[in-house]
């Protein structure tokens, strides 16, 4: 590694610099980097929020620099976050939305620098949201994302952990004997919606549980500094806590973040400790982006050209009116409800929202954003605008994709939505501030769902369909939210008004085959799912479902070419194994089949498919003892899976446990009458208590 002594450090003082202080290198100095989602800069002590419980980043903040006006450059946590890794605007890295796309492998990050440069690199996160096939994982020797691997058939989905279980993970790579440098990423999602903080934590915060999930993160945080300082790592490390964006909390109409650029999602904390400068303040505007280019300037590794700069030297107890770079924050979020996108750039005080309505503030005079000066700030407004325009003309276009029902439904679990963003070329979209009442009341139907609460979800998504009858995120969610009521016909209507309105639309055409396809209507499916096949044929869930209509219509062998389809366009779906599993037992293909199911197993745990058909396969082989311990896996992780409860029935009368055997079928009687899709099961079941008794 070339040696450069580093004259003034990375977050010196221009002040000190000018007194010419003794050569500072940072060189090997260890990186641990903790984002914190969802985290407002003012619900922080250090930036003078009295209600705070966050003693460790206050702690840096003394013993660092605090950075009094940073920015994120979009209110979305995996876009967000690849600016910070790869210093890029979302302009230049491509990537506008959760859930779709991801970093391109040409990116340079922080990771892929320093381990180029000799480290050793971790990363742990704690949401779906930033999995690796969003490409954050390159450069990093371990990138720890693992989550509860339960699928979306389970109804058990969860996107995210807790941060004790990433600092956990942390903690255990950090403690491995290693010479090199480290350079660590640790990712905190607890105070990401919905607020539900662990004790002690939510007790003290009962009137603001959001407030509780900032607390137990900055706990989290702590105990990633008693390792430092219990090692005597501290001084040799630089410590960045950074908020990925900030949260809303009803402010400008808008419950949680994505939709509009005000400052409670924009404006996030950061601090900086690198052992040497202690209880400075930077006043100047900065961005997130700066980050990648600022720790890599600060350990001499190259960077390469990016839209962020080294921050140094931006450490002042003033910040110059119209000085500093102009800073850019863009949400692409609002395209998916069919309303306009937003875009911001601010320079010293000023900042300038463009939208169909556009917005100039003077944020040093009016930090709520309250009085638009777009009418009496002229000068001002046509600087930004130009300077915005600039920006805007050298975009990268990023490729189509198409999002997975994974990811849909891991997404919608954590209250985000995804759809297809319509194109500039179907004319004028509202003004998502224009927009922001009805988004406040889709953000709680989202919960509503979330919470299981249908009939409440229904109404107001009517409501809101009629209010915004173009919207399709409202006419989708809608038709979800009949699927799971088992009000297909009423999905199916609207499904097909989709397909109809966006024809060319492979997630339309999917959606409608797959609530065919419950309803029972199998051919219908399979021509339905056909036509998003050919729209978009590297789908895997397209031809997992494919292979479900054929399977039903008896073609075993056009199914089982889907379902090795699907596998080799996802080798992690434990579904589609399950699916094929199936398939390969009913052609007798035993071992094959047996190697699908513990496929599936090993990549879904918790998973109770594939364990209710390694056990059908024991009973079909005459090993009925061997069948039970499957059976009550199976139902240990799903109790009412009443197939299984049927299977177990069988596998212990084969194994002359007939009293047991009898109280089963006696059970599944009970929990599935009146259900008319349980009606062949019910009659064998009848058929073989009947046995039982007669055998008495």
């Amino acid at each position: 590694m070339k040696t450069r002594l580093v004259l003034c450090s990375w977050i010196s003082l221009l002040a000190a610099c000018s007194r010419q202080p003794e050569p500072v290198s940072l060189q090997g100095y260890n990186v641990l980097l903790v984002t914190v989602d969802t985290t407002r800069a003012d619900h922080i002590g250090a930036y003078g929020f009295r209600e705070a419980e966050t003693p460790n980043i206050d702690r840096l903040a003394r013993e660092g620099v605090r950075f009094d006006r940073a920015i994120s450059p979009v209110p979305l946590t995996l876009p967000a976050h690849c600016s910070i890794l790869s210093g890029l605007l979302p302009l230049h890295h491509a990537v506008r939305n959760n859930g779709t796309g991801g970093l391109g492998s040409d990116r340079e990050t922080i990771a892929t620098r320093l381990k180029q440069a000799g480290y050793r690199t971790g990363a742990f996160v704690g949401s779906f949201v930033l999995n690796r096939r969003f490409g954050l994982d390159r450069g990093f020797d371990l990138y720890d994302d693992e989550l509860d691997s339960e699928i979306v058939a389970t109804n058990g989905l969860e996107a995210e952990r807790t941060g004790d279980i990433v600092v956990d993970r942390a903690l255990s790579w950090l403690q491995t004997r290693d010479a090199r440098p480290f350079f660590a990423w640790v990712h905190l999602y607890d105070p990401h919606a919905p607020y539900v903080p662990p004790e002690p934590f939510r007790s003290r915060h009962l009137a603001s549980p959001y407030d509780g999930e900032i607390a137990f993160a900055d706990s989290q945080i702590g105990r990633l500094l008693a390792y430092l300082d219990q090692q005597k790592l501290t001084d040799r490390t630089i410590i960045v806590i950074a908020g990925d964006h900030g949260e809303a909390l009803g402010e400008h109409g808008e419950l949680t973040h994505g939709l509009l650029l005000y400052e409670p999602t924009l404006h996030v904390p950061l601090v900086v400790r690198d052992g040497i400068h202690r209880g400075q303040v930077a006043s100047e505007p900065v961005s997130l982006i700066d980050l990648a280019p600022t720790i890599t300037s600060a350990l001499d590794v190259s960077w390469p050209r990016a839209d962020g700069r080294p921050i140094a030297a931006l450490v002042s107890t003033k910040a110059s009116k119209q000085g500093g770079a102009a800073l850019y924050s863009e949400t692409e979020y609002p395209r998916q409800f069919g309303w306009s996108g937003l875009a911001a750039l601010r320079r010293g005080n000023y900042k300038y929202i463009a939208s169909s309505h556009p917005e100039l503030y003077d944020l040093a005079r009016d930090p709520k954003e309250t009085r638009n000066l777009y009418e009496t700030e002229r000068r001002q407004l046509r600087a930004l605008i130009k300077e915005m325009s600039g920006l805007q003309a050298g975009q990268v276009k990023a490729p189509q994709t198409v999002m997975d029902e994974e990811t849909r439904a891991r997404l919608e679990s954590l209250g985000y939505v995804g759809g297809v963003a319509l194109t500039d070329g179907a004319g004028p979209r509202p003004d998502p501030k224009e927009m922001a009442p009805l988004f406040r009341r889709f953000e709680q139907v989202i919960w509503h769902m979330h919470d299981q609460e249908l009939d409440v979800a229904q109404k107001d998504l009517e409501s809101l369909l009629a209010a915004d009858r173009n919207n399709p995120v409202f006419r989708s969610t809608l038709a979800r939210v009949y699927r799971k009521q088992g009000k297909l016909d009423r999905a199916i209507v609207l499904y097909r008004d989709t397909v109809a309105s966006t024809p060319q639309d492979a997630d339309a055409w999917f959606n409608l085959s797959v609530a065919l396809q419950e309803a029972g209507r199998q051919k219908e499916a399979a021509a339905t799912v056909r036509e998003a096949i050919r729209f978009d044929s590297k789908r895997p869930e397209a031809h997992n479902t494919l292979g479900i209509s054929l399977s039903a219509e008896g073609d075993l062998e056009g199914a089982r070419q889907e379902f090795q389809r699907a596998i080799s366009l996802d080798p992690t779906s434990a579904r589609a194994f399950n699916n094929l599993g199936n398939v390969l037992r009913q052609m007798n293909r035993v071992s094959e089949a047996e190697k699908a199911y513990r496929d599936s197993v090993r990549l879904a745990p918790k998973y109770a498919d594939p364990l209710n058909g390694l056990g059908t396969l024991a009973v079909q082989e005459n090993r009925p003892a061997e069948a039970i311990p499957y059976f009550e896996r199976a139902l240990a992780l799903a109790p009412d899976y009443y197939e299984a409860h049927l299977n177990r029935g069988i596998a212990l009368e084969l194994t002359g446990r007939r009293v047991e055997a009898a109280a089963e079928y006696r059970r599944f009687l009970l929990e599935v009458k009146g259900k008319e899709e349980f009606s062949s099961q019910r009659n064998a079941a009848t058929q073989l208590l009947a046995r039982i008794s007669a055998r008495s």
